[in-house]
């Protein structure tokens, strides 16, 4: 499948280095839970050139133990990374469920090792006839468990056309368990910009927002001159502004895997820093 951009641009990477730092972070705590990708894409994909070149420049890590494949030019995609983090992580452990709308990938994901999503969700986001991601999470975002951990990963439409119905449905969730979005913004001064910020601010106080800005044309990446990538954490294990012990640590791993990205791929290092929505 020939897709639009290439994996493991910038914004994978942010997304990525959040997901593989908060799976590690809870299996430290020997928590073993389900890690639910509703927007499953591809297991992995090649990796470009600079692609590699940045995994490899990263420091030790959550993410850089996770993406083990880039010497063979492999990069993984979200269900991998999760479970490669526990595996490394020695404790606690994830059962990855995900799904995708396109049966092909759907079979992809499953020879990679991956669970199916209506393996526990019978008939899940199908009421239309076909998977919709955006129903799957309606109908999980009341009845999830206090560990679970769920990604949203849509395409460019969702702050234009998703985000007013989803954003509720997140606040939900989070109440229950932690919710991780990785959102497109387009522009963020305009008006769909603003409304994301000001539904964040609604549904999503003291959640950690991280923003990869969008990067020069001619990097030999796809997928990351166009749109500024956002990427937000919220649930319960995070207290407003991370005053607890534990989540400090996480936030810490945070900023300094947010340091070590903004150092390579040379962004403003105050974009890419978790901050805490409304704080």
């Amino acid at each position: 499948m020939s897709l639009p951009y290439d994996m493991g641009n910038a914004g994978d990477m942010l997304k990525h280095g959040v997901l593989a730092e908060f799976v590690r972070w809870q299996c430290e705590s020997g928590k073993s839970f389900r890690f639910i990708d509703l927007f499953g894409g591809e297991p992995e994909g090649s990796a470009v050139a600079e692609v590699a070149r940045r995994v490899r420049a990263l420091p030790d890590g959550a993410l850089r133990a996770a993406q083990s494949g880039i010497g063979e030019g492999r990069y993984y995609g979200s269900g991998l990374v999760a479970r490669n983090t526990a595996a490394n992580a020695g404790s606690g452990g994830v059962r990855v469920l995900t799904a995708d709308r396109d049966r092909e990938c759907r079979e992809r994901l499953q020879a990679a090792g991956l669970s199916m999503l209506d393996e526990e969700f019978p008939q899940c986001g199908t009421g239309s006839g076909h998977y919709d991601a955006y129903a799957a999470f309606g109908e999980i975002a009341g009845v999830l468990k206090d560990d679970d951990l769920v990604l949203l990963d849509p395409f460019g439409e969702f702050l234009r056309d998703k985000a007013p119905v989803v954003m509720p449905q997140m606040a939900e969730a989070a109440g229950r368990a932690a919710v991780l979005l990785f959102a497109l913004n387009l522009d963020p001064c305009n008006r769909v910009g603003r409304r994301f910020d000001a539904l964040l601010e609604q549904h999503l106080p003291g959640a950690w927002r991280m923003t990869c800005p969008r990067l020069p044309a001619g990097t030999g990446v796809k997928g990351e001159s166009t749109y500024h990538a956002d990427v937000v954490l919220a649930g319960r294990p995070l207290p407003e502004h991370g005053g607890d012990r534990d989540v400090h640590r996480l936030r810490t791993r945070l900023a300094e895997f947010a340091k070590h990205l903004a150092s390579i791929l040379d962004p403003s290092a105050r974009w890419l820093e978790p901050r805490v929505i409304g704080g």
